[in-house]
Order: C-alpha cells, then sequence, then structure tokens
C-alpha cells in the first residue's frame, strides 16, 4: 500500500545520526490509533546530555514516568519539540491502540554513550528491550542500537520507533519510488530500492533528514520478519516511524533493526545532499564491487555489432521494433540510433549502418505533423489506442504529444545531419527542416513557471505540469550550439529556474517515461540533470554547476541498490527500481548518458567513486546483454525481481524482454564517446 503526494526541499550540513534500531517507534499515530497509555508526563529535572564536538547533541528526558526520547539539537537548534512520551511504543494493528514504554532503567556510559532498558506485559507476554545510544566525538553521526524479545508469541502487536513524538514544525517525505513531496506515507511492506530509509525535510528548506536502516544489515529480507517492516508518516499526526512485527511477535526472536538518522541544515540541495551522502558513506563503510566482471567492452560491441546485423526486430525501411513481442516501432528513438549507426558506419565503413541511419531518420520525419510536432511511435497493426497501423502518440497505453521526446528527435537528427555534412559534404536540409519545425513547437510549449509538460493533448492541445523534461534540459543548449537559435537559451535559462526550484529543491524527479503519466516518480531524468550541470560547467567554468552535478550523482544513490541482496543470485548492488509500477530492479543507462557522467564525474573531481561507478553500470549493462539466439545483442529490461512483483517464472532473478532499440544503442554510443570500443571484430 502506498500513498504518493509531492515534492519536498533539502538542506544539510550533515549531521548523521546513525540509529542503529531494532524496533520501530511509533508517534502520534493515524487517526484511526488509539494512544491508552499516555503517561500525561511530567519534566523532572533530571536528564542525560550526549554531545559530540561537531554540534550534535541528543537530551534524554526524565519525566514522572520514567526516561524518554526527549531532544536532537542540531547546532543548538531542536530538530523537533522534546519527546516526552517515552523511548518507544507497540501498537495493535488491529484495534490501533497504542502502548507507550518509558525506560525504568538508564546508565549514561560517557558523555557519548548511553542505554535504557524497559519491559512491560502485553496481554500476557514480557516485553523486553534495551536501547543505546551512542554518538560519535569527532562526527555527526550517533548508534541507536535497539532490541526486544517477548517470552510467549504475541499476536496483532507490531513495535515501532522515530525520532520524535510530536509535531511543531511542517515536514515532507520522499522514499522512491513510493512517495515524493507526500505529507501522508503509508509503506507496507517496505520493499525499498536503494538506500533503505526515508528523506524527512522541512518544506522551508532548513532541515534535512535521512532515517533510514543500516543497510549493511540483512535489510527488508523477504524469507525473514525484516520483510515485513512497514514505515508510516503523517504531517502533524504521525511522526516519521519504522514498523516492524507486524501482526506477530514472536518468542524466542531476537528483534534487531540498526537505524540510522543523518540531518544536515545548510539550507540548499547541493550542501544537504552532499554532506549526508558523503556522511552515509563513511559511517557505512560503502564500497563499490569491483569483482563483477562479465565481459570486456570491446566484446559486449562486438557481440552487439553482429547481432544487430541480424537481429529479427529490424525493419526495412522503419526501424527497430523496440522490444521483443511488441506491435511497434518507438520512432522517438529513430533518430539515437540512426546516429549511432551513423557512427558504425564511420567505424567499419559498412554501408549497411549507413542506410538504416537515413532510413530511420526519413521514416521519423514523416510521421511530423502540420503544427511540427512529431508523433513518437508507429503501430504495424490495431492495438490499444492505434486503431490502425500508422504513426501515433500512443506510447504503450499513454496517449499525448511529448514535449521531452520531440527534443530527444530533434537533438539526434540535428546531430546526424551535422556530420553527415561534415564527413560526406550531404545537406539533407528535409532533415534540417522537420528538426527546426518541432522545435518551434517545442518552445511554444513552456509553461509559465519556466518547466516544460511531458505530455499535450493531441486534440485539445491542453498542457500537462511541468516536470524534470531531462531530454530537453540537455538538448537545448546542445541545439543552440548547432542552429545558432538563441531562442533555445532563453528557454534553457528559464528552465534552469525550475529545475532549482521544483525538481532539486522539492527531490521531485519525474516525467522520464513516455508510457506514464506527468506524477511518474522515476530514476532516470536525475542522470539528465548531472548531464545538464556538467555540460554547463564546460561552458563557463562555474564551480556551482560542477557542485550540482556532484550533488545530484549522490542523490542517485539513493536510489540505487548499495549492495548485494543476499536472497538474489543475480547483481544487485548499483540496480535500481524503474518506477513506480515496474518495481523491478533495472540497470538502464535510459537516455540520460549515465555512463559517460560518472567518468566525467570522476576525470573533473578525482573521487574515485564515480570511477568505480562507470565501471559497475558497464558491467551490470554487460550481465544483461543477450548473448544467443534471434535478439543476440540486445538488452534485457531487468536484472532482477527482489519481491517477486513481476510474478515471473524466474523468480528473483527475472531478467525480461530483451531491448532491440535504445538501451543498446545508447549503451554502445557511449562506449564509442569514451574511446573503449575500436572497429569491430
Amino acid at each position: 500500500m502506498y500513498i504518493v503526494g509531492k515534492k519536498l526541499f533539502s538542506s544539510t550540513t550533515v549531521v548523521v545520526v546513525i540509529l542503529a534500531v531494532t524496533a520501530f517507534s511509533l508517534i502520534n499515530s493515524a487517526a484511526a490509533d488509539r494512544v491508552v497509555s499516555s503517561n500525561n508526563s511530567e519534566i523532572i529535572s533530571n536528564s542525560i546530555p550526549l554531545e559530540n564536538a561537531v554540534g550534535l547533541k541528543w537530551k534524554l528526558l526524565k519525566t514522572n514516568a520514567g526516561w524518554s526520547l526527549g531532544s536532537i539539537l542540531l547546532h543548538n537548534k531542536e530538530v523537533e519539540q522534546a519527546a516526552k512520551q517515552g523511548m518507544l511504543s507497540v501498537r495493535n494493528a488491529k484495534t490501533g491502540e497504542i502502548r507507550w514504554m518509558t525506560a525504568s532503567q538508564a546508565d549514561k556510559i560517557d558523555n557519548h554513550t548511553a542505554r535504557l532498558s524497559g519491559q512491560d506485559n502485553i496481554d500476557g507476554a514480557n516485553f523486553v528491550w534495551t536501547i543505546e545510544i551512542s554518538l560519535s566525538k569527532d562526527s555527526l553521526e550517533a548508534n541507536f542500537s535497539s532490541s526486544w524479545n517477548v517470552d510467549r508469541d504475541l499476536n496483532n502487536w507490531e513495535v515501532c520507533l522515530s525520532y520524535h513524538d510530536g509535531f511543531s514544525k511542517d515536514w515532507r517525505l520522499q522514499s522512491y519510488p513510493w512517495a515524493g513531496y507526500s505529507e501522508s506515507v503509508n509503506i507496507s511492506p517496505m520493499r525499498y530500492c536503494g538506500v533503505p530509509g526515508v528523506l524527512v525535510y522541512r518544506p522551508d528548506q532548513s532541515l534535512v533528514i535521512l532515517f533510514a536502516i543500516d543497510s549493511r544489515t540483512d535489510y527488508l529480507n523477504p524469507m525473514t520478519w525484516t520483510g515485513k517492516t512497514s514505515f508510516q508518516f503523517t504531517n502533524r499526526v504521525t511522526a516519521p516511524q519504522f514498523r516492524s512485527g507486524i501482526n506477530n511477535l514472536k518468542a524466542g526472536i531476537k528483534y534487531e533493526l540498526p537505524l540510522q538518522l543523518f540531518l544536515s541544515d545548510s539550507r540548499d540541495f547541493t550542501g544537504a545532499i552532499t554532506s549526508i551522502m558523503q556522511s552515509w558513506i563513511k559511517v557505512n563503510d560503502y564500497k563499490v564491487d569491483t569483482t563483477l566482471h562479465v565481459r570486456t567492452p570491446q566484446q559486449a560491441f562486438d557481440i552487439s555489432v553482429d547481432g544487430r546485423r541480424k537481429m529479427d526486430s529490424w525493419k526495412p525501411g522503419i526501424g527497430y521494433e523496440h522490444h521483443k513481442g511488441t506491435p511497434f516501432i518507438y520512432v522517438g528513438n529513430n533518430p539515437i540510433i540512426a546516429y549511432y549507426e551513423y557512427r558504425l558506419y564511420e567505424m567499419t565503413g559498412d554501408k549497411l549502418w549507413r542506410e538504416r541511419a537515413f532510413q530511420q531518420i526519413d521514416f521519423a520525419i514523416k510521421g511530423q505533423q502540420s503544427s511540427g510536432v512529431f508523433h513518437t511511435s508507429y503501430y504495424f497493426r490495431k492495438s490499444g489506442g492505434a486503431t490502425s497501423p500508422g504513426y501515433y502518440s500512443w506510447d504503450w497505453g499513454h496517449n499525448g504529444y511529448k514535449v521531452d521526446i520531440n527534443t530527444w528527435m530533434v537533438r539526434y537528427i540535428l546531430q546526424t545531419w551535422q556530420r553527415v555534412k561534415e564527413k560526406e559534404g550531404l545537406d539533407r536540409e528535409d532533415w534540417h527542416k522537420a528538426a527546426t519545425a518541432s522545435l518551434s513547437w517545442i518552445l511554444a510549449q513552456q509553461n509559465e513557471d519556466g518547466g516544460f509538460p511531458q505530455v499535450v493533448d493531441v486534440q485539445s492541445g491542453l498542457k500537462s505540469k511541468s516536470v524534470v523534461c531531462g531530454r530537453t534540459l540537455v538538448g537545448l543548449p546542445i541545439i543552440a550550439a548547432i542552429t545558432g537559435d538563441k531562442r533555445c537559451l532563453v528557454a534553457s535559462a528559464k528552465q534552469e529556474v525550475f529545475l532549482k526550484e521544483e525538481v532539486e529543491g522539492h527531490f521531485w524527479y519525474t516525467g522520464q517515461h513516455p508510457d506514464l503519466p506527468p506524477e511518474d516518480f522515476e530514476q532516470d531524468s536525475i542522470y539528465n540533470v548531472v548531464e545538464y550541470w556538467l555540460d554547463k560547467y564546460d561552458r563557463t567554468n562555474d564551480q556551482i554547476c560542477l557542485d550540482h552535478a556532484v550533488a545530484n550523482a549522490y542523490y542517485a544513490l539513493l536510489y540505487w541498490c548499495p549492495k548485494q541482496l543476499s536472497w538474489v543470485k543475480n547483481p544487485t548492488q548499483g540496480a535500481h527500481t524503474e518506477q513506480l509500477h515496474f518495481n523491478q530492479y533495472s540497470v538502464y543507462s535510459y537516455h540520460n548518458r549515465k555512463i559517460q557522467c560518472l567518468d566525467r564525474l570522476f576525470r573533473k573531481t578525482g573521487n574515485p567513486l564515480f570511477e568505480q561507478l562507470r565501471d559497475r553500470v558497464i558491467q551490470l549493462n554487460f550481465y544483461t546483454q543477450v548473448t544467443e539466439g534471434p535478439y543476440r545483442g540486445s538488452v534485457s529490461e531487468a536484472i532482477a525481481d527482489p519481491w517477486l512483483e513481476r510474478k515471473s517464472q524466474y523468480g528473483f532473478n527475472m531478467r525480461g524482454n530483451p531491448y532491440t532499440s535504445e538501451l543498446v544503442s545508447d549503451l554502445m554510443l557511449q562506449l564509442i564517446d569514451l574511446g573503449m570500443v575500436q572497429k569491430p571484430y
């Protein structure tokens, strides 16, 4: 179950509070919940202050009922109002009853560490728990380790934990792919894609928090009790909380779930995300697995080119079937494939590739409408919204003119036009004319907020809300450089404002998938944003642009699986959930030059993390490469299905359909541009 809201803010100096929790705390509950054991607590003068040298404090409070969570302070400012109800709570999932538990025993070990414990009788079961809070001496982190057990099975109850129990501030929450800029979230069970947790933040960007399970543990394993972990939040009602042991706590199990809390008050996207993620990397000793080696880039390139030559999905004079079994050519991809195959022609001298390149652009521009907009799909037969064979903007089940895909087409038509003219002296004026007509249509669609709509209604011309439109973000400056059209730069400047305020400023990346509605929450456009900032840095040498590129790359790590999942055989570190509706693991380099961007980040920053991620993403893509059969050389859509959401016969290790168009073309084109491959054998 999930509730998706909208965007959010970010801010951070990084205060890493590593909450190694085993229990989950429940703060105020949803409307149906009933706090029946509130202690009407009155603070007694006693307190346990924990403090480190870099601005993090935790002040535990003693009330007339016992010890409570108290306050976390970042640079002497409370994260939230003091929590007085207890250290943790249990909730009856059947009745909504909530019982808070205060600690009867509290020991301050030193200035950075305290251990608290207690026990209570719940429906005849003895519930025993311990929490240890430990702040590091010289970094913004703390361990918050919690464990509990029962001496007899306890049905209907779950354990809850959070870091506050009331509200003096408004908060929003992001948890990819379930919630973005959300005021209410119910994720049950959690199937978190990347870092197993949530971003919680104030809408005014004054504070950003990463509240997460320690990724070094076997978190969210569907084969164990941890797979029944859930997360709840409702602004001003239910504080952000993990819930564990859903409906059934078993005797004889020592329950542990280490949580982490990272905070930042830097008040801007780049500072918040960079500091939080650098701290997360340090605290969790995150390292890229460099042992995966499927094949060399040259070997993969040779397989791809050889298979492509004979691939059944090639439809002469039209283009490539999108993937196995589809009834259409996604002509929105024809120009980039044409550009790639013209590059193959340059490398090999084989006129087959030149012929295919020309045929694909020629066919794509035949679908142009009188307004200048390109249709983005061509159906071989009646299917879905396509009532007969022909050109449509029905992309899978989603109808409407696609602004971002039109920019994608314009960019690669012009890049191919430019290359052909330079190499052959041949001026395909019809290509240039079609591209500039589409460009005029694109620029006319810009919304008042500076962003571009994901979709425009075919009949009415009604525009959707603005989304990232990452292909447009990257493409407009490139198109301007080719054409000299200054309108592109004016539009680009406005789109950058939208990017900083409504995308980065809200942690809300949407709209990359042309087959889904504008609110589609996805990860692929993040690397469009990285590419945009890297390109601008190259033009301006402005350090702020590089800072934005780096921060977005760190942000993407939140979406990527941080390690090998114990119950999955196929590689998982570096994989990501494609989107909300397909919660499989994919390794797309999807219209965003991800591999090339990681290489550029490494060369500009010297940070080996980006080089290692580059090589990891390359090998993950090679792992999904099809090496035999009629689709030899294609790339499969998925690498794993950790929560069996696709219900495939292959279970956790499902790979999905072989994609024959943009995935493999984009991948191989990046390898060419990086100089990793030579003329195929």
